[in-house]
C-alpha cells in the first residue's frame, strides 16, 4: 500500500486557512511521492446555523485541487461514536499507511473530540510519522474562520466574505416556476430553489450565473421575502435577473456566484417605485462588471 500524507477536518466553505493546509499536503505528496488524501465531513459535527458548503459543493471545490483521494465521511452517529484511538490506527495507519499529517492549529477529532493537537503530536511520535501544524491565516487582524465567514454572510458583507473564503461565495439550486411578476413589470426573473441547509444572505446582490456549458451571465441577485408583492404567504425567494439573456433558462441546474451587496430588501409603495429601485440595481451591476 502506498505511504500516504492526510489532512483531516470538516473544511465547511474551503477558505484560505483551510487551502493552506490542502497546498501543504499537496507539497508533502509531490516532495516524497506519497499519495495525497483530504479526509473531511460532509456536515460539521457541531450544529451551526447554515452550511457555507453542501456535500457535493465541497467534494467539487476539492476535487479542483492536485489531491489523489477524498474521503467524505458522514455525520452519522457510528463516525461521531468512533474515538480518536480507533480512528487513529484502524483508518489512519492500517487502512491509508499514512506516513505524514497536516492539520490545522485547531484540529480536533474522535469521540469527545479527544484528537486534538497535544493527542496528536504523541501518537504521531511514537508511531514515527511527520506531523505538521499549520498556524492560523489571517486576513488584516482577524483570523481566517468558517465562523467568521458564516457571520460575514449573515450580516450581508459579501465582499469581506469572499476576501476571506479566497473566492466567491456560491449558491446551487434548480429552477423552479415563480409567479411571473418579474415580466409584467420588465424584469424577468429565474426563480430558484436552494438546499434549506445552505446559509444564505438576505438582500439585493451583484450576482453572475454560469451554464452547463460554463457561459457566465451577469446578473442582479435577490433573497428575501419579496414585500412589495402581494401575495398570500411570503415564503423566502430566490431569484435571479441576467443582463444580457433573453428567452428561456432551459437548463434545471444554476450556479450563482454572489459577488457584492448592493441594498437591504425593501417594500416600495408601488410597482413604480419597485421598477425605478430594479433599474438602479442593475446600473449598479453593470457598473461592477464594467458593461
Amino acid at each position: 500500500m502506498k505511504k500516504s500524507v492526510i489532512t483531516i477536518g470538516t473544511f465547511d466553505g474551503i477558505h484560505k486557512g483551510h487551502r493552506a493546509i490542502i497546498d501543504r499536503v499537496i507539497e508533502v505528496a509531490e516532495e516524497k511521492r506519497f499519495k495525497s488524501i483530504v479526509i473531511s465531513f460532509e456536515k460539521p459535527i457541531k450544529k451551526v446555523n447554515g452550511l457555507l458548503t453542501l456535500p457535493d459543493e465541497k467534494t467539487d471545490i476539492l476535487s479542483s485541487f492536485s489531491i489523489d483521494e477524498i474521503l467524505l465521511l458522514p455525520s452519522d452517529r457510528q463516525i461521531i461514536s468512533m474515538t480518536a484511538e480507533d480512528f487513529f490506527y484502524e483508518i489512519l495507519l492500517k487502512q491509508l499507511n499514512v506516513k505524514h499529517i497536516v492539520v490545522g492549529y485547531d484540529c480536533t477529532f474522535g469521540r469527545d473530540r479527544t484528537g486534538n493537537i497535544a493527542w496528536l503530536k504523541t501518537k504521531s511520535a511514537e508511531n514515527n510519522i511527520c506531523l505538521d501544524i499549520i498556524k492560523p491565516v489571517k486576513f488584516g487582524k482577524e483570523t481566517v474562520s468558517s465562523s467568521k465567514i458564516r457571520s460575514l454572510i449573515q450580516k450581508n458583507d459579501i465582499s469581506l466574505a469572499n476576501k476571506m473564503l479566497g473566492r466567491v461565495f456560491e449558491i446551487n439550486g434548480k429552477k423552479v416556476s415563480g409567479n411571473k411578476i418579474g415580466r409584467t413589470i420588465g424584469f424577468p426573473t429565474i426563480n430558484i430553489k436552494v438546499n434549506k441547509e445552505k446559509i444564505l444572505p438576505k438582500g439585493v446582490f451583484i450576482c453572475s450565473a454560469s451554464d452547463k456549458n460554463g457561459r457566465i451571465y451577469p446578473g442582479v441577485l435577490n433573497i428575501g421575502l419579496r414585500p412589495s408583492i402581494k401575495l398570500k404567504k411570503h415564503d423566502l425567494s430566490v431569484e435571479i435577473h441576467l443582463l444580457d439573456f433573453s428567452g428561456v433558462w432551459k437548463e434545471k441546474d444554476i450556479k450563482v456566484s454572489i459577488h457584492k451587496n448592493i441594498r437591504a430588501e425593501k417594500k416600495f409603495t408601488s410597482l413604480g417605485n419597485l421598477k425605478k429601485a430594479i433599474a438602479e440595481d442593475i446600473t449598479a451591476a453593470k457598473r461592477f462588471f464594467s458593461l
